[in-house]
């Protein structure tokens, strides 16, 4: 770096930070020997849920390594440096699990910068909402830091999570992931009516009668009928044909108005 006159009168550090060009602000600042911000590691947890024959499942992972080995977690990893968290998001979900998923499907759901947090050190997490297909279910495969993954069962009413007869409590989840699945509960039935992100469980295209059965699921204490189904949600949705239903007449089903194709 080459050594610049500085003004009389002003500091090294207030010339560089208000006189000198960006390029040498930036090589001044890589090299002088003011305090540094220590880094943080950042990584990308997913909530992962599907809907699957009338019954919201989340996708976690048990970890095979430590920290927290054998404990149920999130799928998620580090952000890489040429990636945002969205990006790993997709990349993690492929790598851990062996699943494609669009853009669309993913939503930033919070910041989690609690101090210790992790006992490796300094690292923020930032967790999304993920809706996946149903057919995840059969497709998913255990990746490099999962021992196994399985699908839990997820009950909205009283926020808890089983696996099979086991009712899971935040001892059996790895680092701060179950005070992270409380909050995307509450994300979901809080914007129910003004952001219903959630209708992108619903395999495209729909009816009224599975949507209902979503709604109904997410939001127990507020139950609605079919009928009600349009009334609330229709400005988010668009024809999609009809269904035939054996015995019955066909149905109108729907698809998500940013799902229509070219």
């Amino acid at each position: 770096m080459t050594k610049q006159a500085i003004p009389s009168g002003m500091t090294e550090k207030e010339y560089y930070e208000t006189m000198a060009d960006e390029s040498a602000f930036l090589e001044w600042y890589k090299t002088q020997d003011l305090p540094k911000y220590e880094t943080p590691s950042v990584t990308a947890d997913m909530v992962a849920y599907c809907f699957v024959e009338g019954q919201i499942k989340l996708l976690v992972i048990k970890r095979k390594a430590h920290p927290y080995q054998n404990k149920y977690a999130l799928v998620g990893g580090f952000v890489d440096k040429h990636e945002d968290a969205y990006q790993a998001c997709i990349r993690e979900v492929k790598e851990e699990v062996g699943l494609e998923i669009p853009l669309e499907k993913v939503e930033q759901l919070m910041t989690v910068s609690t101090p210790g947090r992790d006992p490796r050190g300094w690292v923020i997490t930032i967790s999304h909402l993920v809706y996946l297909p149903a057919i995840a279910v059969d497709q998913v495969q255990a990746g490099d830091d999962a021992k196994e993954v399985t699908f839990l069962d997820v009950d909205f009413k009283t926020r808890s999570f089983r696996d099979g007869e086991q009712l899971l409590t935040a001892e059996d989840f790895a680092f701060d992931h179950y005070q992270i699945l409380l909050e995307s509960i509450k994300r979901i039935q809080g914007r129910l009516d003004w952001n219903p992100t959630f209708l992108h469980l619903l395999e495209s295209p729909f009816t009224v009668y599975e949507g209902t059965e979503l709604v109904n699921l997410i939001s127990p204490r507020r139950p609605i009928v079919s009928n009600n189904f349009l009334v609330k949600f229709g400005e988010y949705l668009e024809e999609a044909g009809v269904k035939r239903v054996p015995k019955k007449k066909p149905r109108k089903v729907y698809r998500l108005k940013a799902e229509k194709t070219a």
